[in-house]
């Protein structure tokens, strides 16, 4: 019965490592000019979301008084 289970476990170990691989991008795979230009564009997206971000945070009012989570229960 060990030897069953083991086989099996074995069995199943190998399926998932081999589909795993399978979905995975070749280590040895070249870059293509789309890849270049989808990383241009990501990188321009990435920078004019933090650009966007920082101009929220600047927007946001400053709060003179302390923050007070039971002043409605005073």
């Amino acid at each position: 019965m060990r030897l069953i289970f083991a086989a099996t476990l074995a069995a199943v170990m190998v399926a998932t490592m081999t589909t795993a691989d399978a979905q995975r991008r070749g280590g040895g795979a070249q870059a293509t000019p789309e890849d270049a230009q989808r990383a241009e564009i990501n990188a321009r997206k990435k920078q004019a979301d933090e650009k966007a971000y920082q101009d929220a945070l600047k927007r946001i009012p400053a709060s003179n008084e302390k923050p007070d989570p039971w002043k409605g229960a005073r």
